[in-house]
């Protein structure tokens, strides 16, 4: 029996058809430490493994699932390898993927500060963006991830992307950004607390998760015995930073 059926079962009249139709959900993450096998995980056509700082289909599924519903618009601006744009169709939901430079098929060629989308038109934006200059995704000089974290300019950049969401979110819409702190040249940056700061002053702050990071670079015997050696921490984790765009308007 299906959870339809379920809900409007005569042999569980006290249970609200609310709370069968959970039963659906209990595959969500439910902890606010998202650690994920893979890439792929659960979805294997979805995006390119293969990709620097690709995002874990498993971690677009969640917030496809909770955040919108089917037939709903889903953006990513930051495409990469779509593997955002993937799930969400997968999912039912309608989905569009902006690059500045188009890796893959279906990707439509933008920049993240100006999106070919009608204002408030989508219910969720998820965001896989840059975090510093480290590695390089286009040659093209408006390129963000050609742009230091520790430039005061970095933020403010972000800031115009976090605006151009606003503008094409619906009132209640919300706005996913997975983004991570840097440490360099033995500095380190609070790249995510930063970034968050700024979401603050247009959205409602919804929760913040640390999504596992794996297979990158640093996850490697030599750098461990760095790390240990010169007293630093690798990065862990990337930070999901969960906001939404006010239903009203924000007085002041």
């Amino acid at each position: 029996m299906d959870v339809v059926a379920l809900a409007s079962s005569p042999a569980h009249p006290s249970l609200l058809p609310e709370a069968w139709a959970m039963l659906g959900r209990t595959d969500l993450e439910a902890y606010t430490c998202w650690d994920f096998p893979s890439q792929s995980d659960g979805h294997p056509g979805a995006g390119d493994a293969s990709f620097n700082g690709v995002t874990p289909a498993r971690c677009a599924e969640n917030l496809v699932r909770r955040y919108s519903r089917p037939g709903d618009l889903v953006v990513d601006q930051m495409a990469g390898s779509r593997t955002i744009g993937d799930v969400a169709r997968a999912l039912g939901r309608r989905a569009v993927s902006l690059d500045l430079s188009p890796r893959r098929p279906g990707i439509v060629r933008a920049d993240a500060r100006a999106w070919p989308l009608r204002a408030e038109s989508a219910t969720l934006v998820v965001v896989d963006s840059p975090y510093s200059d480290n590695i390089v995704y286009s040659r093209d000089p408006r390129c963000l991830g050609r742009i230091s974290c520790r430039d005061p300019r970095f933020i403010a950049e972000m800031s115009r992307v976090a605006r151009e969401a606003g503008r094409v979110l619906r009132r209640g819409g919300v706005l996913a950004w997975i983004i991570a702190d840097e440490y360099r040249g033995g500095v380190y940056t609070p790249v995510g607390f930063r970034l968050l700061s700024a979401l603050e002053r247009e959205f409602e702050i919804l929760d913040t998760i640390a999504l596992v990071r794996h297979h990158d670079r640093s996850a490697s015997p030599m750098w461990e015995h760095r790390a240990r050696r010169f007293n630093f921490f690798l990065r862990g984790f990337k930070f999901l930073l969960i906001v939404r765009k006010p239903v009203g308007d924000r007085g002041g």
